[in-house]
């Protein structure tokens, strides 16, 4: 089964994400520095130091007391010239989330919105709450369960094929997807959008940077009824500030602009976006590639342990494990806290942010202990 379409008319509720759970620690007595985060996908050498020099410099009773420019000009601009836009191409938000709802409000109400899953649990949040007929459609090499998703043989072409029958008016795909890491090529797209030319098309490319050869279908823009969201979160580190920001033609940007709510963007995460952009992309660079080492010997250990990682062309990755709840539990025991992916419709996945060597070794140490108890075959996920 390929395609599960449905009708749901439900407010919007809090959908889990790996970022801390602050009521969890509270009713535990834990803090959060008390804890090492493998549950978020940010980069965890971060942030750039010439931006928290910006930032320790900006912090004065002048600046804190000002309004933020509510359009961002400044960073605009550097973002323009970085993707080689317009700036009235590029809206910048309060985080990708908060651009999701801004979508939401102009293109998803009672339209018929199509996801690609298991991914990014807040596009069915946004879709439900606007009264959106939702196709829930399988990411290639998916195929959907009775409890959610499972690794199959969907195709690309059995994806198209399900995009056209069901005529969306909106097509949300992740790319590269959380949470499994896998990545559409340009051709794969091409595949995909074909199925659907005259939909809207939301590509949220918010790991973008994290791949070997850093990602994008910025250009796609062009089309007019594409849109591309980015985050500035992940990348730069800058979770605590709440950065992103999206592209698309001015006339669906301009009127997304205007729905914006005013000074929605504050003014040190404004700074912090600019140093990142002016001083940070070499650090970037390295940090990353860094990354992508280590995850390449973490998920190495791991196969070492008995457990099955999954490929993944970014920082995170799934292992396919006999209950993601008891897992995550017994190693919140040990201050360690991984994603528990049945938010997902992957209740036997746990999904692993790659951290710094000393980071990953400790969660090592924790986790060869349960291998024989909850590894799992990924045929059986």
């Amino acid at each position: 089964m390929h395609e599960r379409p449905h009708l749901s008319m439900t407010q919007a509720t809090l959908v889990p994400h790996g970022t801390l759970d602050y009521a969890e620690l509270r009713s535990l007595s834990l803090r959060p520095e008390d804890l090492t985060i493998f549950s978020s996908n940010v980069n965890p050498y971060g942030p750039p130091p010439t931006t928290l020099t910006a930032l320790r410099e900006a912090i004065t009773h002048e600046t804190v007391a000002q309004y933020p420019d509510r359009l961002s000009l400044e960073l605009r601009d550097l973002l323009a010239a970085h993707h080689d836009l317009s700036a009235d191409s590029i809206l910048v938000g309060n985080g990708t989330a908060d651009i999701l709802w801004l979508i939401g409000l102009l293109h998803l109400q009672k339209r018929r919105v199509a996801i690609l899953g298991p991914t990014f649990g807040e596009y069915h949040n946004v879709a439900r709450t606007m009264q959106a007929e939702i196709i829930d459609l399988c990411h290639p090499g998916w195929v959907a369960t009775a409890t959610g998703y499972a690794p199959g043989a969907t195709s690309m072409e059995e994806v198209a094929r399900s995009l056209q029958k069901s005529s969306p008016d909106v097509v949300f795909v992740c790319n590269p997807n959380n949470p499994t890491g896998h990545y559409l090529a340009p051709n794969d797209l091409e595949t995909l959008y074909a199925g659907a030319p005259h939909a809207l098309w939301i590509a949220d490319e918010a790991y973008g940077e994290f791949m070997q050869t850093p990602a994008t279908t910025a250009d796609w823009i062009r089309r007019g009824n594409w849109l591309v969201l980015r985050s500035m979160t992940k990348d730069f580190a800058l979770g605590g500030l709440r950065l992103g920001y999206l592209l698309g033609s001015p006339t669906l940007v301009g009127p997304l602009q205007t729905t914006q709510p005013p000074w929605n963007v504050n003014l040190l995460a404004q700074i912090a976006g600019a140093a990142s952009l002016r001083d940070g992309l070499a650090w970037r660079r390295q940090t990353l590639a860094a990354l992508r080492e280590e995850t390449t010997a973490l998920q190495a250990a791991l196969r070492d342990q008995g457990y099955q990682p999954t490929p993944t062309t970014v920082n995170y990755f799934l292992v396919p494990v006999y209950s993601a709840s008891e897992l995550r539990r017994a190693l919140l025991a040990q201050r360690l806290v991984v994603r528990d992916c049945t938010s997902f419709g992957l209740p036997h996945c746990i999904r692993i942010a790659t951290q710094r060597p000393e980071a990953n070794a400790r969660l090592l140490d924790a986790m060869r202990p349960l291998a024989s108890a909850s590894a799992f075959p990924a045929s059986g996920i």
